[in-house]
Parts: C-alpha cells; structure tokens; sequence
C-alpha cells in the first residue's frame, strides 16, 4: 500500500483543478477561511470517492439497493481507503433514537441483559430460574448425597426427599374430576394445603376457599441413592419430567430437612405461576413489537408528536416482563438512565460470577470502550437515555465519533467536520487525545478544523484560500507541522505565529442600567441560580461541557421569553422569577439546527427573497401578455 493518498486535477464547486498528496496513518487537517474548499475536497471529493468505490466492489443485487453514486469531478486519486464520513449535517431526528441506540451501546445492552440477567416476576417480584432437567436432577442428587441422617427409628428409612407437580395453586374449586383423573393415572398421593393425603380416600374439599394442590410423584430416601448409579439417576430424572408434565414446567422438591424449593423448566414464577417469555435481546428492544409497550409501540408518549407520557408503561417503552430482569439489582432502563460516568462507574464495579463473566465479558468490554471515549471527549454529563434530537450539533458528532472509535476499526479513512465546534479547551484536549489514538491503530484522519489546538497537534496540515467562493479553491500551503506554519502566504500561519491578531477592544461600552434579571433557575443542573444579563450589549456565557449554559438559556430564558413576546407553547424550565422582558419586543433563537427542510430550499426561498424575484417577474411586460402569474415562476 502507498505512505500517501495522492489527488490529481480535484475541480468540485469552487476547487480549481488542485493536485495533492496526504499521508496514510497521519492526522491532516485542512484549514482556511470559510467558503475556501476545505468541506469540497474532504467531503465532496475524498470522502464521496472512497464511498463509490466501496460501493463499486459490491455485488450488482447489493448495488440495486443503494443506487448509484455520482463519481466526484477529480481526474484521479489514488491510496484510497474505505471512508468514514462524521459531519456536522443533522443528526437523527428519530424519536425512538437515543444517545444509547446511537454508539450501539444499546445493542451490547440488550445482549447482556438477555443472558446474565435475573428475571423477575412482574406481579409478585420472585425470583424466576430456568433449569434444564440435568439441572434440577443434578440439584436433588446433591441433596440426596449431603443430607443428614434423621433420628427416627430403626424402622424408619432416613433421608426423605419428596418431588412435588404443583397442579393447583391459591385457586377455588372443587376438582373432584382433576383427583379422579389422577387416581385412575396411577397416582397415590397429593398434597393438598400442605398435608398430604391418599387419593383413594374419595377427598372432598371447600369449593368457596382457595386451595394449593400438589401431585407426589415420587419420594426419594437417602438410603437407596448411597451409590448413585445409571438407573437410580434415571429414575429422579424421569420424576422429575413427570413432574414438569403435570405441574406446567414446574417441579416443587421437599428436601430431607423439610426445606422446599420450585424449580422451573421454563421462565415460570414458582410463586403465581406468571409465565415468563423467553429472554431474548429482542425483549428490550423498544423498535421491535416482542419488547415495544403495546399501547405505545416504543415510544414512551401517547402519540408521535404527543409530550403526554403513555399511561401504560410511564413513558419506559418496553413491557413489564422486560423491566423485570435485572443486572446488580437494576433493569435496562434504570441503567439508560445514569449518565455516562455512572454507567462506565457502574460496570467498572459489576461483580460478575465466572460463568457471567464467560458469557458477558466481549459485550461488555464493548460498552466500555464506547462510555470511555464519552468520558473522554467532555460528554460525562449525558444520559444514555438522552433523545437525539435534543442534542447540539457538536455533542451528535461526537457521539457518532464513539460508535465508530468503539468498533475499532484499522486502515479506515476517517473524515471528520470541525469535532470540536462548542467544546471548552478542557473537553479540547481530551478529544485531540482520542484522534491520536484512532490514528496511532493504523487509520488516516482528515479533519476540517480551525480550532488552534487541533492544528498544533496535527502530521501534516492544509491550508485553502486564499479567499471564499470564487475567489478560493487553491491551496495556499501544505506541508508537515510544525515546519509549515513559517510559510509567508498563509493567512493561517501568520495568525498562528500571532503576526496577525484579532483585536481586543480598548474599552467596553458601559452597562446599561436595563437588564435581564433571572431568579431561581432550577433546570436540570441549574442550582437555584441568580443572574442579570445587561440588555443591549454583546453577552458571552461559557463552561465546560455540561456546566448548564443551555439550560439557562434555551431551556429557562428563550423558552419563557418566546412564550410571552412570540406567541409561542414551549415548555418552559423551572424559575422562580424573570424581570426585564418589558424592554423586549422579540425574542429569535439562532442554534445548530440546519434551516433547509426540504430538498428544494435555497438561501433566497429561506430568506424570502425569492418571493420578491416571483413577484418581479410576474410583472414583466411578456409575463402579462402570456397571462403567467408569481406561481409560474416558482420550482
């Protein structure tokens, strides 16, 4: 394989014919002012290349599922290898979507759950073990082989051990026929309400009171089983399948020393007898019917576009039996709802037994790495739980970057859009940090970046300008770091070497006495916070990741503000008071969300430009005499 990947004649939107060469298993970044080609190149030209090809080498019946893809106007690259595209573009607006389904950790979840989990009954709380006959056979021959012998006489055999088909449980009736079928069976005694009586006595019972009844199948004593061999072993093994038969997949054993136990040969409470369904991963999934809450379907409110939490599964998503199975005592959804650094605290701590740590330790290992990387790159703060559409567009890219670190992939091109857009220098570094290591497993990353911190620790950097749109497309300088940053020509560099400097002013335009006063703000992290914000002036509200400025803002400020000067029904998060909106007229929200939603959206339909242009046109001398209206004029 070749040490670079080499682009030749690269002419997509505003590139002007650019020839390069990348280094494999390096971290380049292309940097420039905005408008200057870095997102053409990388994305529109690298990326969708790699992308064609991968899907070129694919079979034709695979090929008719995904359509074509449009080869990218560059005469040739070479040293490609298959690409990874995390972008900025939105992220999934799905309901059902959240940070947990996102990283895949979910998945691992729903795979744990299903084999080391314990489940429970969702009526009574039991305990619910399912058992082969091996295992209940292996259980009883135990038994059987440590018991003491009892004080009774000579006469007396010692060591009883009696296996029970419970057939009747905490029911009312009269079951004449049932004791009569039973007999005729071949069967001799039956415990009925803990005594044990003959069925040839002719037993009459209370038909108003509720009655425990069941079948003895066979009764066992240690004297006989002291050499334990094939045919003895056969015939606890055949009790205990005549036992299941009769008793609905459960077995009761009296042991010698008077203590009883229910075994079950299926998912059955050995308490009231709920019927459990089998465990598979499915049943904690909230996108498949076998796990989903029938009245919801999965997505945990009444309808799609309902806030009213469904009253059937209070907004959980998933049945009961699937709440119900527990790992150290919490269920799938207690633990989506820790945050990343209690989950990752959380499986730290598991004391798994040795058969569960055969069993979950690969499962496990992966939701490790992927709560790693998010502790890693400043996201310690989300739930896993946390919907996708609530998340900025930083926070969404850097989620979907831990899936992919997570999978471990080597020899991969990663292509990656300003990761560290809204990130505290703090989360900064941690994130430079995780890059170096996707690069130093044998993977090459391109990153489009200005952030200061990732240029410095970039292999190899790219510098695109000299201008926007037109006036760009050429590639300034390029070439290893630190060496290039001396280049003359570089806007960048000169602004790197600090020859260049955006000013700080000299003096601050003095407060205003109007200010925006908040009081008691309590949402999410908020702690009883007291704030004034001075109106008309240029204000700047920072933290690391998660320290609750969004909080503030969207969820206390703009919500209650835009409720009371825009008419609009958001809902508003938890204060005690806000004084000064009387001096605002209009309240505008300009956040990560893409302003496109249909294909057809263009800057000057946005805008509303586009309605004037109609509108001139319209009123052109040949327009009037052909009789086209505004209408005409609109795609």
């Amino acid at each position: 394989m070749t040490e670079h990947i080499t682009i030749k004649g690269a002419r997509e939107h505003n590139l002007k014919n650019i020839s390069l060469q990348i280094p494999r298993n390096k971290m380049t970044v292309f940097t420039g002012v905005s408008g200057s080609g870095k997102s053409s190149l990388a994305f529109d030209t690298i990326f969708a290349e790699g992308q064609r090809r991968y899907v070129e080498s694919l079979s034709a019946y695979a090929r008719q599922f995904l359509g074509q893809l449009q080869k990218p106007d560059v005469d040739e690259i070479e040293g490609l290898s298959p690409a990874i595209s995390i972008d900025q573009k939105a992220h999934s607006s799905n309901p059902r979507s959240t940070v947990a389904t996102i990283t895949e950790i979910y998945d691992y979840l729903r795979v744990l759950y299903a084999r080391i989990g314990e489940p429970h009954c969702p009526k009574c709380g039991e305990l619910i073990q399912k058992m082969t006959v091996d295992e209940i056979v292996d259980a009883i021959t135990k038994s059987l082989a440590t018991s003491k012998t009892s004080d009774a006489s000579a006469e007396s055999r010692t060591g009883q051990t009696i296996i029970f088909a419970p057939i009747v449980r905490g029911r009312k009736g009269e079951y004449y026929q049932l004791l009569y079928n039973l007999y005729n069976s071949g069967f001799l005694k039956i415990r009925i309400d803990g005594t044990i009586r003959l069925l040839s006595e002719g037993i009459q019972i209370d038909p108003k009171k509720r009655h425990t009844m069941e079948l003895v199948v066979d009764t066992l004593y240690k004297d006989d089983f002291l050499a334990l061999n094939k045919d003895k072993r056969q015939r606890i093994s055949e009790a205990v399948e005549t036992a299941l038969e009769h008793g609905n997949d459960l077995v009761t054993v009296q042991f010698s020393d008077k203590s009883e136990q229910t075994f079950s040969a299926k998912f059955s409470c050995p308490k009231c007898g709920f019927s459990f369904p089998e465990i598979e991963p499915r049943l904690f999934s909230f996108n498949s019917p076998y796990g989903a809450c029938p009245d919801c379907h999965g997505l945990g409110t009444e309808s799609l576009f309902s806030t009213t939490v469904c009253p059937t599964c209070a907004g959980l998503r998933l049945k009961p039996e699937a709440l119900s199975v527990f790992i150290d005592k919490i269920n799938i959804v207690e633990f989506t709802a820790l945050t990343i650094e209690a989950a990752a605290d959380f499986c730290l701590k598991l004391k798994l037994s040795e058969r569960q740590q055969k069993i979950a330790s690969s499962a496990l290992k992966e939701v490790l790495d992927r709560l790693q990387f998010m502790l890693d790159v400043g996201l310690d703060y989300l739930t896993l739980n946390r919907k996708a559409g609530t998340l900025s567009g930083g926070e969404a890219q850097r989620i979907r970057l831990a899936s992919q670190v997570g999978s471990r992939l080597v020899g991969a091109l990663y292509v990656l859009d300003e990761p560290t857009i809204g990130l505290h220098q703090f989360d900064n570094e941690k994130l430079v940090d995780t890059l170096k290591n996707l690069r130093d497993i044998g993977n090459t990353i391109i990153v489009v970046e200005h952030d200061e911190a990732t240029i410095y620790a970039s292999d190899f950097l790219v510098d695109f300008g000299p201008g926007a749109g037109k006036h760009g497309g050429e590639i300034v300088c390029s070439g290893s770091t630190p060496e290039i940053f001396k280049n003359k020509q570089s806007l960048t560099c000169q602004y790197l070497r600090r020859e260049k400097a955006i000013p700080v002013p000299r003096q601050r335009r003095t407060n205003n006495l109007d200010a925006l006063k908040i009081i008691g703000a309590r949402e999410h992290n908020l702690k009883n916070l007291n704030l004034e914000l001075p109106l008309r002036r240029f204000v700047c509200i920072t933290g690391v990741s998660g320290s609750g400025k969004s909080s503030l803002m969207y969820d206390v400020i703009y919500t209650y503000i835009a409720n009371q000067l825009n008419g609009a029904a958001h809902k508003v998060g938890e204060f005690k008071s806000i004084k000064g909106i009387e001096y605002l007229t209009r309240c505008a929200l300009i956040d990560q969300a893409p302003i496109g939603r249909t294909p057809r959206s263009n800057p000057a339909t946005y805008t509303g430009v586009f309605t004037w242009v109609r509108d001139l046109f319209s009123a052109l001398p040949e327009s009037r005499f052909r009789n086209y209206r505004a209408g005409r004029f609109s795609f």
